[in-house]
């Protein structure tokens, strides 16, 4: 009897402790790769969201100068920093640069806190392309979102969004 409860209570082996750290170490070595990507790709959705946003700020603004008869898009530059960070930090936010902007404000599009990706929309009367180019990991390489609109037929048709290094 005095032999089974010293064995009870005796504890873990070495091969049953070096069993769990070996499942532990399996566990991380799966996980925090996920982990970074799942990230990232939240850090992405903001650049997604942002083109869309100015595609259709785009659009409705040709719509209206074609009524006015001017039919054009809005040629918005570089947003207000003009380097990237490299650090994958956020830009600071200037709330006041989007509503000064007469044509970002055109669009009807404005930043009001920190972001990832600085955005650029060029167009003229026949097109217009929208950017979002970040460095969301301060890698050096930049991630780009684009989306292309273009007249036909006096309609504004959008090809799909091209995504250059998206978690990078």
């Amino acid at each position: 009897m005095k032999r089974s409860l010293k064995k009870v209570l005796a504890g873990f082996t070495l091969v049953e402790l070096m069993i769990v750290v070996v499942i532990l170490g399996i566990l991380a070595a799966v996980a925090i790769p996920a982990f970074s990507r799942y990230i990232k790709r939240s850090k992405t959705a903001e650049a997604a969201g942002n083109v869309s946003k100015i595609y259709q700020g785009q659009t409705v603004y040709f719509t209206q100068s074609t009524v006015n008869g001017s039919a054009t898009f809005v040629n918005a530059p570089a947003g207000p920093l003009s380097s990237l960070p490299a650090n994958g930090n956020k830009f600071t936010a200037n709330p006041a640069y989007w509503t000064a902007e007469a044509n970002w404000s055109a669009i009807g599009f404005s930043l009001d806190g920190p972001h990832y990706y600085q955005y650029v929309s060029p167009g003229n009367t026949g097109a217009f392309t929208v950017q979002a180019i970040g460095n969301i990991d301060g890698d050096g390489i930049n991630s780009t979102f684009q989306r292309v609109g273009t007249v036909v037929g006096g309609e504004v048709q959008g090809a799909n969004m091209v995504v250059t290094a998206e978690l990078e």
